[in-house]
């Protein structure tokens, strides 16, 4: 996946996510860590989870600490506290 593609979908994603869920909690969950991994794709994250790899790839990743932007970093908390709330794994 190109960055700007990474970037594009991260965006969608991000608007998206604040404002639908899935259906179930265990789909609730996966979609709240991909949205989470989107954002880390998207500012060239190495992923060394294998699902993450495996989805993203680490082809274009040239870092293991990304930084956020304001509004990046308020949606990756949104996510975190959603994550608990569910007891994500």
């Amino acid at each position: 996946m190109t960055k700007l593609s990474v970037a594009i979908f991260a965006s969608v994603a991000t608007f998206i996510g604040a404002s639908a869920f899935a259906a179930t909690p265990e789909q609730e969950c996966q979609k709240l860590k991909n949205d989470h991994d989107v954002i880390y794709a998207s500012k060239g994250f190495c992923f060394k989870d294998p699902d993450a790899k495996a989805k993203f790839g680490n082809d274009n990743c040239y870092t293991t600490k990304p930084k956020f932007s304001e509004k990046e970093q308020q949606r990756l908390d949104a996510i975190k506290d959603r994550q608990k709330e569910l007891n994500c794994k």
